[in-house]
């Protein structure tokens, strides 16, 4: 064991306490933890309030539903009584009509504990959808399909600091550490003693390292434990452990890569350049070449041919059942026809057919709808792929998949969704074509949504092989700038 190697330990503690009492009388380390403090701030304060929006939308969704329950329990006790006036679309012991919007159904997707830790895609796709016995392309189609890198930027919330600002951070603290000390004349003094270029480094940057984690882990996941207290669960403790395992790895990224640039013998100016090339590159221009390849590979199904299609099969269903739309309006009349008699209830002609078309309009779009599905998991297969390329597309894949904003969960939703619709119109296809008047027992059993949260050994997963492969490559990079300053002119 050489001399340096075994007087490392000392060597680093000194020099890491000398650089530490630098940093903050010149105000360097306070100002950017100032800087830092704001941010990570402000930008968890926008994940909560985006947070606390999407909750209380879906609370009143909830409430929504809950309150057309009671009125339709009302309403048809009237009915049945011979008490309420009969109007065909608002009659709940028609089955028709509370197929249809009468029943004010929902499908919602819950935040997840952790949501206000990024707001990913949450503010771009629905997390909620009305069922009804219309077509699914009217109601889950009517949005374009995005590539999932369009939403690398979006809000500035904690995963818009963490992935774009805590970079630029490292690189103001990180560009000149040996060249400043070169360009003073105090490099060769330090170097005159018994210590290694790489102990010097190591030393500088251990505190800025643990400057900026100090405040970018703690302070959010505290304040995040403190306001929601669905958060203090085992499983959620967990994923936020995987989210400090990820900022960690991604500043060690930053700062590996600070210590590589500044063996190498340049300039402080050049050492700035470098860095926020490389920063503009990974962060900025990547993302948007790999937008565009993905995009190229595997473009998104045509909007006007969905449309285009959707119209030609609603007219080929409508001309089907041309006989029961042109049905009189006897019931304005008569209203009297509406009436249950005997457990059954006469369909209006015009809403049976509603039905009937737009449960052939989903037959004859299904194979439409399927490649619009297997494209956009295409698209997503090639983020997965591609986004190894560039550490600040793994780290914002991840912090999306721990918040529980990320597109998979929302697909994940989606697929669920149309699952449910499925059943809705199943449920009711033989009460409308049968005739049969729903009773007070039918309306309490209606076919309710239930939300099956994705795997979190899958999110887990995810996340840490984006963490093992970015320690791969901040190992590859700290083994390169130690050969660097073992073997080249660093003075």
């Amino acid at each position: 064991m050489s001399f340096s190697q075994s007087h490392f330990v000392p060597n680093f503690r000194l020099i890491a306490r000398n650089e530490a009492r630098i940093l903050f009388r010149d105000g360097t380390l306070p100002l950017v933890i100032l800087v830092l403090i704001v941010m990570i701030g402000w930008g968890f304060f926008v994940g909560l309030a985006q947070a606390s929006l999407r909750d209380n939308m879906l609370g009143r969704v909830v409430a929504h539903e809950q309150e057309t329950q009671q009125s339709n329990q009302q309403t048809l006790q009237s009915v049945l009584a011979g008490k309420e006036a009969l109007v065909p679309f608002s009659n709940p012991a028609n089955p028709a009509a509370l197929a249809g919007s009468l029943s004010g159904r929902h499908t919602t997707l819950p935040n997840s504990p952790l949501a206000a830790l990024s707001v990913g895609q949450s503010d771009l796709l629905p997390n909620y959808y009305r069922i009804t016995y219309l077509s699914k392309v009217q109601f889950m189609y009517d949005t374009e399909i995005e590539n999932p890198w369009n939403l690398l930027s979006g809000h500035f919330d904690l995963s818009f600091v963490i992935v774009f600002v805590l970079p630029l951070l490292a690189i103001a603290l990180g560009y000149n550490l040996l060249s400043g000390e070169r360009e003073q004349g105090t490099l060769r003094i330090v170097c005159s003693q018994p210590v290694s270029i790489s102990t010097v480094v190591a030393g500088k940057l251990a505190v800025r390292l643990f400057a900026l984690l100090a405040v970018a882990i703690p302070l959010p996941l505290f304040a995040l434990a403190l306001l929601r207290p669905e958060t203090r669960g085992v499983e959620q403790m967990l994923l936020m452990l995987s989210w400090s395992a990820l900022v960690v790895s991604y500043a060690l990224f930053w700062f590996a890569l600070a210590a590589l640039v500044n063996v190498a013998g340049f300039s402080s100016s050049a050492n700035a350049l470098i860095m926020v090339a490389v920063w503009t590159v990974l962060v900025l221009i990547l993302p948007v070449a790999l937008n565009l390849v993905v995009n190229l590979v595997s473009p998104a199904p045509s909007r006007t041919e969905l449309a285009s299609r959707t119209r030609v099969v609603t007219a080929d269903a409508l001309r089907e059942y041309e006989d029961l739309y042109s049905a009189d309006y006897r019931y304005a009349s008569d209203p009297e026809a509406l009436a249950v008699k005997d457990g059954r209830v006469e369909i209006p002609s015009r809403m049976r057919a509603f039905f009937l078309a737009k449960q052939r309009v989903d037959e004859r779009i299904e194979p439409l709808l399927k490649q619009f599905d297997r494209q956009l998991l295409e698209q997503q297969r090639l983020v997965d792929v591609l986004g190894f390329l560039s550490p600040a597309i793994l780290v914002n894949e991840a912090l999306n998949a721990i918040a529980g904003t990320d597109s998979r969960r929302f697909l994940a939703f989606k697929s669920q969704t149309e699952t449910f619709h499925n059943s809705w119109r199943e449920h009711f296809a033989p009460r409308i074509l049968n005739d049969r008047a729903t009773t007070s027992e039918d309306l309490n059993a209606l076919p309710r949504w239930r939300w099956s949260e994705v795997s979190a050994s899958d999110v887990n997963l995810r996340v840490w092989s984006r963490i093992v492969l970015i320690l791969a490559l901040v190992a590859a990079l700290g083994a390169v700038a130690l050969v660097r300053s073992t073997r080249g002119p660093v003075i």
